[in-house]
């Protein structure tokens, strides 16, 4: 029982300390009414009885002088263990704001909830978005095309285990368009990691593309009358977009119309066309012959396909040497 009395009149003690700082407080802004003080999502505190101004910040018409009283006031005891995080939820919060500040919690701004941490530090949403877009800024400056970050996913903050630990972001090894994963560490004194955090982002990249100016047919020649240019998001292409330079090449499948040209696409017009006719030479030691053949394949310059030669009807295997000629050599 002398124990229970002697809490209640520490309690007492506190609650009318913290009536007459707020007393104190309230008679310096009676006349300053536009103010109020945002409660933060996270924050660290220091002692055994979490202060007001550890958890919340001022804004508007109020003196510094007059915050600097209403921060020294004492509201619940601080978490019992160093590093580990308590949450308060918003209606609990306002419970509590209101049996300590009386009125003066109306003028308080809640988050959803908030969580507290004795000792250690605390990293903020804001300050980790301008992390996040300035690492991947830096990845994507040898990018081409215009560059826009987007749908971050991040926490709503970070608490680092000490007060000496650094946070940083993994270095990005490649950035390409699309999504992008992204891990936060914490490092103590020595650089050594500690824990790490993921997050991530979505990075559209828009380039200029060739395009199938009308559609195409397989097997068609990309003339420069059905290529034309469009803006296009390589977070959303399918394959690597062809650079719109070389030739002559042809379709390898049915294009739409402003459909992009992926480098799977094209290939080179072969010199010799299946079904065509051609020469076909027979090279040896000490003969050479040519007969006329019918090529079975399509044929590039250097390329070995197989031809029919029309006068015995047999199949074999020759060279591409030209649009027109194919040779079998025989050293022996």
């Amino acid at each position: 029982m002398r124990n229970l009395f002697v809490i209640s009149m520490q309690r007492a003690a506190i609650c009318c300390m913290t009536v007459f700082l707020l007393a104190v407080a309230s008679s310096a802004v009676a006349a300053e009414t536009e103010w109020h003080f945002t409660v933060l999502p996270a924050a660290v505190v220091t002692g055994d009885i979490v202060l007001l101004g550890e958890i919340a910040t001022p804004s508007g018409d109020i003196p510094s002088q007059s915050w600097e009283k209403f921060a020294k006031v004492k509201l619940w005891p601080s978490p019992r263990n160093y590093g580990r995080p308590m949450a308060i939820t918003r209606a609990k919060l306002r419970n509590v704001l209101q049996r300590y500040l009386g009125g003066m919690a109306s003028k308080a701004i809640l988050p959803g909830s908030i969580a507290i941490q004795r000792g250690g530090k605390v990293v903020q949403k804001n300050m980790l978005s301008q992390m996040v877009t300035r690492t991947i800024s830096n990845a994507t400056q040898q990018l081409d095309g215009e560059a826009i970050l987007r749908d971050t996913t991040i926490p709503n903050f970070i608490f680092l285990r000490d007060a000496k630990n650094r946070l940083d972001i993994e270095p990005l090894t490649t950035v390409q368009a699309g999504r992008i994963g992204i891990r936060f560490r914490e490092l103590d004194p020595n650089g050594q990691v500690v824990r790490r955090v993921t997050g991530g982002a979505f990075l559209d990249l828009w380039v200029t593309v060739p395009c199938a100016a009308a559609p195409v047919n397989r097997n068609e020649i990309l003339t420069p009358d059905k290529i034309t240019y469009e803006r296009k998001n390589l977070a959303y292409l399918r394959g690597e977009a062809w650079d719109g330079r070389g030739g002559p090449y042809r379709a390898m499948r049915t294009l739409g119309a402003g459909t992009p040209i992926f480098e799977g696409d094209i290939e080179a017009v072969p010199v010799v066309a299946k079904g065509s006719r051609i020469d076909l030479i027979y090279r040896g030691a000490a003969v050479r012959l040519s007969v006329v053949a019918k090529a079975m394949e399509d044929g590039r310059i250097g390329e070995v396909i197989p031809v029919r030669n029309l006068q015995s009807k047999r199949q074999v295997y020759a060279t591409v040497l030209d649009d027109s000629t194919v040779i079998i050599e025989r050293n022996r």
